[in-house]
């Protein structure tokens, strides 16, 4: 296994060129020209920290910005902590990560992954409500849905990677061919049922469809925003208990299912699908990267536009993307790392850099209004879009972790809920009878409960420790420092 710790920096002969002029645009003066200045040569040998930051699925994620992501990180982190080389890293599964804390090797003293991660590395996670009070962070800068699912017994154990909702893409051109009026913002399910089919009732040469709905047939977990905008969800609050049963989730199954049934909508998993593109599918639901996707695939060639997701009948809801950053526990120089949290995930500096290399929003939405001016800087063929659908529902605390109640292993669950979830999609089991069978599964063997993370307790990391110490000799004065006591 290759240590983390001794991967070493990618250096382009232009990068810093093109970084240098990054970082003299106007929305990043004041926030990265204060460490422009070169680190005074040392003698010693800095201390190789690496972390990772979130830059997952980016399409502009080649080896030139993986460059200048490093120089950045130079630039504003590195410059400022003398003896300490932080090393850039993009997000790896969390099962490597893991086996590296485990074996005593040098792991990223940050990770940052998604949330089908999170049940295997919240055990692994520095509790942040210590740091918080002690360097006075209000939590009040994140979405109180944001931080909620990263809430457990032990504490707050991550932070979010994006604030931003989800809006529909949609092809304008596909309605005017059609002669179907363009939808108004406030339209509700209904309003979306009628567009839809209209569109996917034209018939033609190909199949067409009006929308792609974040349901996905390939994984046994329903759009839980739609859910919780019919009134019902997939859990409860605490995660103990199966809602699929209730009636506002029965609603929302016979809803989104009709569509699939009669070839009126196909599933996506929240990011645009590829049909889009060709108009073949009219709406699709987007999430980053999903606007530098729009200008890359649609440009000027289509005419097109954002929507917010329609009004559901009990309360509006639409998915927030649920990737993190957290501290490894066992990392050994907490401070550091603390440090790193802050430059990836509270502070200003990554956030403003990172919204102009992929168009992502940021995490925090205080900054989501400065997101929209950067972002039409930097693609003016977003100047005359509908941005304001992507920040709205987080600015007024309507977004829905998109799997907020998945707090267990996700192999565990789609092996119990898949031969259900299958038989539904090929109508072999109507949606109340389906969705009672799945939650009695759950409430009756208490997977929810019984999975999800209730944050590690001093005795577990100390246990973990020793026995990574018992396993890998060599590394036990490191593993001890990380975990005094043992």
């Amino acid at each position: 296994m290759q240590r983390l710790g001794q991967i070493t920096r990618r250096h382009l002969l232009h990068g810093a060129a093109v970084t240098a002029a990054l970082l003299t645009e106007d929305m990043l003066s004041g926030c990265a020209t204060q460490g422009a200045s070169p680190r005074p040569v040392s003698r010693h040998v800095p201390t190789q920290i690496p972390f990772q930051l979130y830059t997952l699925g980016i399409p502009t994620m080649t080896n030139v910005a993986a460059s200048l992501i490093q120089d950045f990180v130079d630039t504003t982190f590195n410059s400022k902590h003398p003896g300490i080389q932080a090393s850039y890293l993009p997000p790896l599964g969390m099962q490597q990560v893991i086996a590296q804390i485990l074996a005593g090797e040098p792991a990223p003293a940050v990770v940052a992954s998604n949330n089908f991660d999170w049940p295997l590395i919240a055990p692994f996670l520095e509790p942040l409500d210590a740091h918080f009070q002690q360097h006075n962070i209000r939590t009040s800068l994140w979405a109180s849905k944001q931080l909620a699912q990263y809430q457990t017994g032990a504490g707050l154990l991550a932070l979010p990677e994006d604030a931003a909702a989800q809006a529909y893409i949609y092809r304008q051109d596909v309605l005017d061919e059609l002669g179907i009026p363009y939808p108004d913002p406030a339209w509700t399910y209904l309003d979306a049922r009628d567009i839809w089919t209209r569109i996917a009732s034209t018939g033609g040469a190909k199949p067409r469809y009006g929308a792609s709905i974040p349901w996905n047939p390939a994984n046994p977990f329903p759009g839980v925003c739609i859910l919780d905008g019919f009134g019902g969800g997939f859990s409860d609050q605490a995660g103990t208990k199966c809602l699929l049963d209730e009636p506002g989730s029965v609603r929302a199954g016979n809803f989104v299912f009709e569509l699939f049934w009669k070839n009126v909508c196909v599933s996506g998993d929240g990011y645009p699908v590829p049909g889009l593109a060709t108009g073949q599918v009219a709406f699709s639901q987007g999430a980053d990267p999903s606007l530098l996707w729009a200008v890359q695939n649609l440009g000027s060639s289509a005419k097109w536009d954002f929507i917010p997701y329609p009004r559901w009948p009990v309360r509006p809801a639409t998915v927030s993307i649920t990737s993190f950053y957290g501290i490894n526990a066992f990392t050994p120089n907490k401070e550091i790392a603390w440090d790193l949290l802050d430059f990836a995930a509270i502070g200003s500096e990554w956030q403003r850099f990172y919204m102009r290399l992929s168009l992502a929003p940021p995490n925090q939405p205080r900054l989501l209004e400065e997101w929209m001016s950067v972002v039409r800087s930097v693609a003016p063929l977003l100047k005359s879009k509908a941005l304001q659908y992507w920040t709205e529902p987080a600015l007024n605390d309507q977004i829905y972790p998109a799997f907020p109640a998945f707090r267990y292993d996700s192999s565990q669950a789609t092996a119990l809920l898949s031969p259900t979830w299958g038989q539904i999609w090929s109508q072999k089991l109507d949606v109340q009878l389906g969705f009672k069978d799945i939650a009695d599964r759950i409430n009756t063997l208490e997977v929810l409960a019984a999975h999800r993370p209730a944050g590690p307790t001093a005795a577990q990391r100390v246990a973990v420790a020793r026995q990574a110490r018992a396993l890998f000799p060599a590394n036990g004065p490191a593993i001890a420092t990380a975990v005094p006591g043992i």
